[in-house]
């Protein structure tokens, strides 16, 4: 701080005593000032989370027996989005003779979202056709930018003719991948 003396002269008489003197005066600080900056690094982050295993029991109809949908949560933080696939690893198989095959009916339906992305279904349905050895069913959708989406995945044992194939427990497995644009 700088100080600057100036000088006053005050006359003060008070009956016969009379005094002078100076004035201290500060000057203004000149202001200086500092920055700081804070930076939070957000890591790149995709995931994709499945619903617990289902099951049912056939109703022993010639219907398709339909799972209800089930809700898979995929999020990504990627600016560019993400593509969602699911897939099945087989039809249904049943599981002491693997002899016995159903075909599997993946439908993809979208259902909540957040953020700012726009999420497409490009590929809504497909079936598995075991008689040919295409045990892959494969359903997809994308988005073009961060957000989160709730898919619903339906899933349908095929059974065309109920009574000509054996009974017991018929499995399938479905993989839901997540990869960024």
């Amino acid at each position: 701080m700088t100080k600057k003396i100036c000088t006053l002269v005050t006359v003060a008489c008070l009956g016969v005593l009379c005094f002078s003197g100076s004035v201290l005066h500060a000057q203004a600080p000149v202001p200086r000032t500092a920055t700081q900056t804070f930076t939070v690094t957000v890591p790149q982050n995709i995931s994709i989370s499945a619903p617990a295993a289902v099951s049912l029991l056939h109703d022993e109809t010639d219907n398709n027996q339909s799972f209800a949908n089930q809700p898979w949560v995929v999020k990504g933080n990627i600016r560019n989005g993400v593509l969602v696939s699911f897939a099945t690893g087989s039809a249904f198989v049943h599981t002491q003779d693997n002899t016995f095959q159903r075909n599997a009916k993946l439908d993809l339906g979208l259902g909540t979202t957040a953020g700012p992305a726009i999420w497409t279904i490009t590929k809504a349905t497909d079936q598995t056709d075991y008689a040919t050895a295409d045990g892959i069913a494969t359903v997809e959708a994308n988005s073009n930018g961060v957000g989160r989406a709730s898919f619903n995945l339906g899933v349908s044992f095929i059974t065309e003719e109920f009574g000509l194939f054996a009974a017991g427990d018929y499995v399938t497995t479905v993989t839901g991948t997540i990869t960024a644009r």
